[in-house]
């Protein structure tokens, strides 16, 4: 990228761009790109549409973003909101606020926090989530998923090495100065998902139809069709499994 012959762009108020090359944008008011921007920052703290695909090196949203095409980015903290309608391909995403894209998620880290949702497939390396709204629609594939729950939870599949998904703790409210009971307790939710396949799996409070792993624990507050395992099942005595096999390889 040859950023000596870029300029930077700054929309203050309601302004235009016709979109290309730039080195650093920034949003400020309500800003509108008729094609696609290709830059190495970009940071929103109003509005701003992009009627084509956004690729950037880094980017921080606090306002809002909606973009048209594709996002493609090494880093991306967003911290307002944030929608994709095609494929994002990101290295570290980071969400405070409120994400959705309308097609697949590839990256290598990534920690959602508030709002998120993926209409297609999510596949990254690590995964983290704090969401108190979490939806995936198709199948998330990672090597290490660390799933806390706060509040509504779904998706499709689930796959991967080390899987651990357990209620969060109150501590988050803490964080948030939001620490009466209350709120944690109506914060409290679980994890819905058709089927969960992973090498060392640890669940608490999911419903599931199906549980195929290597070491399998069920904690707490589970509902499970079937469990199938190689080494090792362990259930809490408040779940319930209603069938478990152990498969021979």
């Amino acid at each position: 990228m040859d950023l000596e012959k870029r300029q930077n762009i700054k929309i203050v108020g309601d302004n235009t761009s016709a979109g290309g090359l730039f080195n650093n944008v920034s949003v400020v008011g309500n800003g509108i790109f008729n094609s696609s921007v290709d830059c190495a920052y970009i940071k929103a703290t109003g509005d701003c549409t992009i009627n084509g695909d956004l690729k950037t090196v880094s980017g921080v949203v606090a306002g809002s973003i909606a973009i048209k095409g594709s996002l493609s980015a090494d880093i991306f903290k967003v911290a307002g909101n944030v929608t994709v309608d095609g494929d994002t391909s990101i290295k570290n995403l980071i969400t405070h606020g409120n994400v959705t894209i309308k097609g697949n998620i590839s990256s290598e880290k990534i920690d959602a926090n508030s709002h998120f949702t993926i209409e297609g497939n999510c596949n990254s390396e690590i995964f983290t989530s704090n969401s108190i709204v979490m939806k995936l629609n198709g199948l998330l594939n990672a090597d290490d998923i660390e799933i806390y729950i706060y509040g509504s939870n779904f998706v499709k599949e689930i796959g991967g090495e080390k899987i651990m998904i357990r209620r969060g703790s109150e501590s988050i409210f803490k964080r948030l100065k939001l620490i009466k009971s209350m709120i944690y307790d109506a914060c409290k939710g679980d994890l819905t998902t058709d089927v969960i396949e992973g090498d060392e799996i640890y669940l608490e409070y999911t419903t599931a139809k199906a549980v195929r792993g290597k070491n399998v624990t069920i904690g707490q507050g589970c509902n499970i069709e079937l469990v199938e395992y190689v080494d090792n099942f362990n259930q809490h005595s408040d779940s319930v499994v209603r069938e478990s096999k152990k498969m021979i390889l």
